[in-house]
């Protein structure tokens, strides 16, 4: 996976920025695999981390994979899930609704459904023919995502930015 070579320096730059903890998460058979991660504060209360994997109707990266990848009513079709959180979207009804307010804002918003009292932000990170490549994210304390939801998000768009741009780059070079 060299097109994500530069991730740490970004995912770092990411952390700098909120004091959250950032992730990159790439889609694999109806999930969100972190790849890669720096720490922010609060680290101990994530579920999300390296290897470890997040369904796609559950979380910032799973919903972010739902919203703008390609098979989403084949994976709705499985519904409904099983609840994580009394927050967790479980039906195929509730999750069509989240995929069209997340693709509208760009972005979606995990405010406890995966764990309680835990909030992530996360986008996508789109090829330059707009192909989902992946996932940035960051992971905090609910209340910190809600405070400073519009300064995490400039800083995770730039993010998704600098990754798209070096996973172009590098799968040209491939």
């Amino acid at each position: 996976m060299t097109e994500w070579n530069a991730s740490r320096e970004i995912l770092d730059d990411l952390v700098e920025a909120t004091e959250q903890t950032a992730f990159l998460s790439v889609p694999r058979e109806n999930e969100a695999v972190c790849i890669d991660w720096a720490p922010g504060r609060g680290i101990g209360v994530l579920i999300l981390k390296p290897g470890r994997t997040l369904p796609y109707y559950a979380g910032a990266a799973g919903r972010t994979m739902l919203a703008f990848g390609q098979e989403s009513e084949a994976y709705l079709a499985k519904a409904p899930f099983a609840r994580l959180t009394p927050s967790t979207l479980v039906t195929a009804d509730e999750l069509r609704v989240d995929i069209g307010r997340t693709r509208v804002l760009g972005y979606a918003f995990s405010d406890e459904d995966a764990t309680v009292g835990i909030g992530a932000l996360g986008m996508p990170i789109r090829s330059s023919a707009g192909q989902l490549l992946g996932c940035v994210s960051i992971g905090g304390l609910a209340g910190d995502m809600h405070a400073h939801r519009d300064d995490f998000l400039a800083a995770l768009g730039d993010a998704a930015r600098r990754l798209a741009e070096h996973a172009t780059t590098q799968g040209r070079r491939a």
